[in-house]
């Protein structure tokens, strides 16, 4: 099938494959780095949280009420979008509800990330030990990581698609002389050799273009220059037979006449009763003497109608020439 194909067809083709090509890479890098992405920012925010609730137990611990200002601190860290914390103690209670999170589809959740990550911490509140609970929420990295694969979906398939036309354009017109050239090259087949291509495309098909239009002036000169000396030989031809024929006529007939004339002579010598061998003799050598120039005449005839090259190039090669023609 590929065979089949026009050249603007396989670049087209060959094009659209690579683009999609390109942003079907594109999109598996995204995918592939989306793991490791959720992955390392758990690892950040859980670190990070860790690191706050060390820093702020001392003030805890110094206020007038440290179970209450925990309880407060826990409710303002449950605003965040990626983590929430809470005491372990209050195990029951759900987490304050956040910002409501895009939704990511369920395939690409459990792919970059099916579960969430909580971590235990201990901590000491008015010198009783208990234990804050800090969990990750992923959903926002996701749904981020999403967005952004979506975004790069639809933004680099309008770039595919922009380019994809713009290069089909610019092929199409590049290649648009092919048509003119097939089709000035289907009528000079046909014999018209005034046709011609307007020079046009890639510099390539322009110089092709000019070849065919030189080619084209040339094969018409040399036809014309064919007609003529066609028309030459013709001519010649007819004057070459109008001369041979004025010869035989000229001479060729005076000869046959004597010969004759001279036969006839030759057989009314019995009927004298007497034997004349002068008369006899001088027919006799009458007709030898015609019959050498008509020797003569038949030889210059023959050298006339001689092939021209058979003396300079010899029987062999002569008869090659012809042959080969």
């Amino acid at each position: 099938m590929w065979q089949n194909w026009s050249l603007r067809t396989r670049i087209n083709v060959l094009l659209a494959l690579v683009l999609t090509l390109g942003l079907a890479i594109n999109i598996g890098r995204l995918v592939l780095e989306a793991a490791p992405r959720v992955l390392a920012e758990d690892q950040s925010v859980i670190r990070l949280t860790r690191a706050f609730v060390e820093t702020i137990m001392d003030e805890v611990n110094e206020a007038p009420d440290p179970g209450a200002r925990l309880d407060r601190i826990v409710g303002d860290l449950g605003q965040l979008r990626h983590v929430s914390v809470r005491r372990q103690a209050m195990a029951g209670q759900s987490p304050p509800p956040g910002e409501p999170a895009r939704a990511a589809p369920s395939w690409f959740i459990a792919l970059v990330h099916p579960d969430k990550t909580s971590v235990s911490m201990p901590v000491l509140v008015a010198g009783r030990a208990e234990t804050l609970v800090i969990t990750s929420h992923p959903d926002d990295e996701i749904a981020e990581i999403w967005d952004g694969i979506t975004t790069q979906l639809i933004v680099g398939s309008a770039i595919a698609v922009a380019i994809f036309g713009i290069t089909m354009l610019v092929v199409g017109r590049a290649l648009a002389p092919l048509a003119d050239l097939s089709e000035a090259m289907s009528r000079i087949e046909a014999g018209a050799y005034d046709a011609r291509v307007q020079p046009g495309g890639a510099p390539e098909l322009a110089a092709l273009c000019a070849k065919l239009n030189h080619l084209a002036g040339a094969l018409g000169e040399a036809v014309e220059e064919k007609r003529r000396l066609a028309e030459r030989t013709v001519s010649l031809q007819d004057l070459e037979r109008k001369e041979i024929a004025r010869e035989l006529h000229d001479e060729f007939g005076p000869h046959l006449f004597a010969l004759r004339a001279h036969a006839s002579a030759l057989m009314r010598l019995p009927e004298s009763g007497t034997l004349d061998v002068a008369a006899m003799r001088r027919h006799g050598q009458a007709i030898l003497d015609q019959v050498n120039a008509v020797q003569q005449f038949n030889r210059r005839i023959l050298e006339r109608l001689r092939p021209v090259g058979l003396a300079e190039l010899g029987l062999r090669e002569a008869l090659g020439a012809l042959v080969r023609l």
